[in-house]
């Protein structure tokens, strides 16, 4: 790159261009191998602006060669390696089969709850012609008839019969619960309790008992998969409830 400075300066005098004596101070100094001062180059750069070798007029030695950048990877790039039309496809599949197995679960889910739901309220109940045993001068011990009709296993923790007159409750029966197979019946153990209190407020008194005042309310309580409390109520007034009991449960004991 000297030598072409050099010959740049040469052609400069040659051609009458710019300070003669000045030009030659500058060749003498780039000839001796000595850098130019920056009021020397800004000169030269003068007489050469429209010269297409003005950027030679840089010595080496201050020359900025710019490195070159080093390749790197965006950080968005890495991971929009993630979101390649394959891997997004593969991932909408998997999220598909996902919440498909999930709704079949749900749906089974609702179905067995709803079938155990069905069962219980088919389930039909009479009392066992079997003897009864006394446990006290307030309590008797009893059996009952239960039928499932359905073809649904029913599974139940108790079923209850309460006496009511006005707002006292004057007798309950207590049954204990079973799982109780699709089409068939058993016998169950259960308890008779006399409000004593109850009968002997309505014997102190004068009035006659009035039908009318009365109901019977039966309630079947069951564990919807095992741990969800359901129950099933019904209530009845005195005489259709005795007429259940004589001629059994509307549409007769399916079992037998």
């Amino acid at each position: 790159m000297s030598e072409d400075l050099i010959k740049l300066v040469q052609d400069l005098i040659n051609s009458k261009k710019g300070d003669e004596v000045r030009l030659g101070q500058i060749l003498e100094t780039l000839q001796n191998g000595n850098q130019l001062s920056l009021s020397d180059q800004q000169y030269l750069e003068s007489l050469t602006a429209s010269t297409p070798s003005e950027n030679l007029i840089s010595e080496p030695s201050d020359s900025i060669i710019p490195e070159p950048a080093e390749s790197t990877v965006p950080s968005s790039t890495s991971d929009s390696l993630d979101n390649k039309p394959g891997t997004q496809v593969e991932a909408k599949t998997a999220f598909r089969r996902i919440a498909i197995a999930a709704i079949i679960a749900a749906i089974v889910v609702v179905a067995y709850g709803g079938l155990d739901v069905y069962a219980v309220n088919a389930l039909q109940f009479r009392p066992h012609s079997g003897s009864q045993t006394i446990i006290s001068d307030t309590e008797l011990k009893i059996q009952a008839d239960a039928c499932n009709p359905s073809y649904f296993p029913a599974n139940f923790n108790t079923y209850e019969i309460i006496a009511i007159y006005k707002s006292d409750t004057i007798e309950k029966a207590t049954i204990s619960g079973s799982t109780i197979s699709p089409k068939s019946s058993t016998i169950l153990d259960g308890v008779f309790t006399l409000n004593k209190d109850a009968a002997t407020k309505f014997g102190s008194t004068n009035s006659s008992f009035d039908p009318t005042q009365a109901r019977i309310t039966t309630k079947v309580s069951a564990p919807i998969f095992g741990i969800i409390p359901y129950s099933v109520n019904k209530e009845y007034s005195v005489q259709d409830f005795q007429h259940i009991v004589r001629d059994g449960p509307p549409g007769s004991y399916s079992c037998q």
